[in-house]
């Protein structure tokens, strides 16, 4: 099969072949021959010079970006559960969630604004994709199961673990 290659710009060979496909790959050989450079040359001249610090400053900044765990400004995710009781609490989207038993803690969720409620804790959380209640209410099942929060028989009611709620709220 026969192709022809020609260089570009760029040194890269472009082929065409037979079929009329163009194709890009490494240069079967070297154009220029490759600059052979002595120990005491070591960069080439073009190379920027790399700046070594031993500061502590530069250490910490380091260990801030690995460790995302460490006590130094380490910030701890907000859970649902925080979340739900803390609109409880302050009476923010009262149309979304209300306490239907504040002494037991026992909440409920509107029909109507279930999902302006979830979107609203997709963002808290800082996802990119759209929560929805679906997933909100998956995570809800999932704090069944360590007991922080219960289903109720009732429709779109939880009730709160007793633990997790405020002293002044159980009395």
């Amino acid at each position: 099969m026969a192709s022809s290659t020609t260089w570009t710009a760029a040194s890269t060979p472009v082929t065409l072949t037979q079929r009329g496909l163009l194709t890009l790959g490494p240069p079967a050989y070297a154009p220029y021959p490759s600059p052979v450079l002595s120990e005491e040359e070591g960069l080439l001249p073009d190379s920027p010079s790399l700046e070594v610090s031993d500061s502590e400053s530069d250490e910490a900044l380091l260990a801030g970006s690995e460790g995302r765990g460490s006590e130094a400004g380490a910030r701890k995710k907000l859970r649902l559960y925080q979340f739900l009781l803390g609109l409880l609490t302050r009476g923010d989207m009262r149309h979304c969630v209300w306490w239907v038993e504040p002494g037991a803690g026992v909440f409920q969720f509107s029909s109507k604004h279930k999902e302006l409620l979830a979107r609203r804790w997709g963002q808290q959380k800082g996802n990119r994709k759209r929560m929805t209640y679906q997933k909100l209410a998956r995570a809800l099942r999932n704090y069944a199961k360590t007991g922080e929060i219960r289903k109720v028989k009732r429709k779109l009611t939880y009730q709160f673990d007793s633990a997790l709620l405020p002293a002044a709220r159980r009395a």
